[in-house]
């Protein structure tokens, strides 16, 4: 598995020397044997709609091999040279990876190619340190519509994941069936190896404060006698190692090491806990409400952008608003439809009232605009494959993360006009495909009014993917002169490899599942599936406690004082 890190760049000075430094010849991988390599050509070509060259030493997305010019020329083209100009993100993966430095140049550029739509960006792997890593630089100023990059937790959050999906799809580390907590953070196990992280000692003076302490006092004595600060108020505990610039919360460490190391918990073991009386509790509980700030995604801000340039209700995201006059529209519209004698009519009705709908005006709560199909793109509408929507199928596919798709009958498809959704459908026979974000499901739900069924949808969804998958890996293999590879396994397998993110499609049988796969992948599977029969502590990945454990034999455990 990879980390992934970030840092803002915020003049030209700072920017420059990033770029010099991701390409130094002593540093970067030469990507001048990537173009002789046939299998990695192909899969880069497989980027698509990607505009991207490879350099001697990185490769350029968007931009040409002089970037600082191509980045600084974009910015002032959209009034957006001011602030961070550009962001750097590092894509460390572990040295015990069994990783090519080409493959991790490949997996960078596919993350960049996933999270980075329509910006500019430079991608170098630096092959100089024990552990491969990628570099990142990305152009704050987005090329077609000039928002910035929005940097922030939930975007970083958002690419750690999408990193880790594609480890997880090249066979670098393995979800284990039972996998219990989160990483810990790859700081501070470098840091544990390297004996100088104070949180691994923590949780083991912890485990020891559980068993000797009863009381309040006794634990701040016991601790402070281990060289810590504590501070104890009614809602938290934060605990600092003397010496140590930051504390940490004993919450924020249950995230990592687990539950039982949270305030709650640690009291109960200590036979002392008593709940925080009601007040307090509105208290701080209010306070945190208030404290609470909407954090958006890129994805989030570029929705409803989009949103706001088509009109659309003036309603919330994720939040249904229908007056009268539109209700009564579509009650007449399902009647219309529903009386069509044949698929054509159909289809013909259907989109006429889609039609009738986007121009429908409201002068007291809406402030819309009449416009034409063609000028204003409003609805994607392809005569050939009957397609339909506010946003393109490839777009809504193609950005960071998951979709999710369902079938329904056509008319319900008037239920999506002028609502704040991003969608697109595809009109087969007296049905439609409507495929949204898998963020906006339940809206998806409530708008069409089927909230009861989503059960049932979430399996129809599993359904049409299966079927996408498989079709798009018979067109891969025909294509590279290949025939697909199948495997038997049960529930339990097929359920790791798609915690995994294997590309595969599956059919049942009895009850077994029979797999279809690209004959690169057997590898992987073969992998993921012996790694974890095996046993169920394996791990190609070290977490959490073996890597607690890993750290503490390394380092000398009768003399923990040295660990800080």
């Amino acid at each position: 598995m990879a980390y992934v890190g970030q840092v803002s760049i915020r003049d030209g000075s700072h920017m420059g020397h990033a770029i010099d430094y991701i390409s130094r010849e002593e540093k970067a991988l030469s990507l001048n044997n990537i173009s002789n390599n046939d299998m990695l050509n192909t899969m880069l070509n497989h980027l698509l709609f990607t505009n991207k060259s490879i350099g001697e030493r990185a490769t350029y997305i968007n931009c040409t091999q002089n970037p600082f010019k191509d980045f600084e020329n974009m910015r002032k083209a959209f009034d957006k040279d001011k602030g961070v100009i550009a962001h750097h993100y590092f894509q460390s993966f572990q040295k015990d990876d069994d990783i090519t430095p080409e493959q991790a140049h490949l997996i960078g550029v596919q993350l960049a190619q996933k999270m980075f739509q329509n910006y500019q960006v430079v991608v170098a792997t630096h092959t100089d340190k024990e552990h491969l890593h990628n570099h990142i630089i990305v152009n704050s100023c987005n090329m077609v519509t000039g928002q910035k990059w929005y940097s922030n937790k939930k975007s970083l959050s958002d690419i750690r994941k999408e990193s880790d999906k594609l480890c997880l799809q090249n066979g670098l580390g393995v979800i284990q069936k039972n996998s219990k907590y989160k990483n810990i953070d790859e700081a501070t196990y470098q840091l544990g190896m390297k004996k100088k992280s104070w949180k691994i000692q923590l949780v083991y003076d912890l485990n020891e404060a559980v068993k000797l302490c009863r009381s309040k006092d006794d634990f701040i004595k016991f601790l402070s006698d281990k060289d810590y600060s504590v501070r104890y108020k009614d809602v938290h505990i934060t605990i600092t190692k003397n010496g140590e610039k930051k504390g940490i919360r004993v919450d924020t460490l249950a995230k990592q090491f687990g539950e039982k190391y949270t305030k709650e918990n640690l009291e109960k073991q200590m036979g002392y806990y008593v709940p925080l009386p009601k007040n307090i509790a509105d208290y701080y509980s209010g306070r945190k409400e208030k404290k609470k700030t909407e954090v958006r995604s890129n994805w989030e801000h570029y929705e409803k952008r989009i949103l706001k340039k088509q009109n659309c209700f003036p309603s919330t995201i994720n939040n249904v608003y229908r007056d009268k006059r539109t209700e009564n529209m579509i009650k007449k519209a399902e009647r219309s439809v529903a009386s069509s004698r044949n698929v054509f009519e159909l289809l013909i009705r259907t989109f006429v009232l889609l039609t009738a709908l986007k121009k429908r005006q409201s002068k007291k709560k809406y402030k819309t605009t009449y416009y034409s199909l063609r000028s204003k793109s409003r609805l994607y509408q392809n005569n050939r494959n009957n397609t339909y929507g506010n946003i393109s199928y490839r777009e809504l596919c193609s950005s960071s993360g998951e979709t999710f798709t369902i079938k329904v009958d056509a008319v319900n498809l008037l239920k999506l006009a002028n609502q704040p959704i991003l969608y697109s459908a595809l009109m087969q026979d007296n049905f439609a495909k409507i495929t949204v974000k898998e963020k906006d499901k339940k809206f998806l739900m409530k708008l069409l009014g089927m909230d009861s069924r989503e059960h049932m949808f979430d399996i129809q969804n599993e359904q049409i993917n299966n079927q996408n998958i498989y079709r798009e890996l018979k067109q891969k293999a025909e294509s590279n002169n290949q025939k697909l590879q199948y495997l038997v396994i049960d529930k339990s397998q097929l359920e790791l490899l798609k915690a995994n993110y294997i590309s595969f499609a599956y059919f049942s049988k009895e009850d077994k599942y029979n797999i279809a796969f690209l004959p690169e992948k057997l590898k992987i599977i073969q992998k993921i599936l012996h790694d974890n029969k095996q046993s169920e502590n394996i791990r190609v990945n070290i977490r959490n406690e073996e890597k607690v454990n890993q750290v503490m034999l390394k380092n000398n455990t009768d003399n923990p004082k040295k660990i800080r």
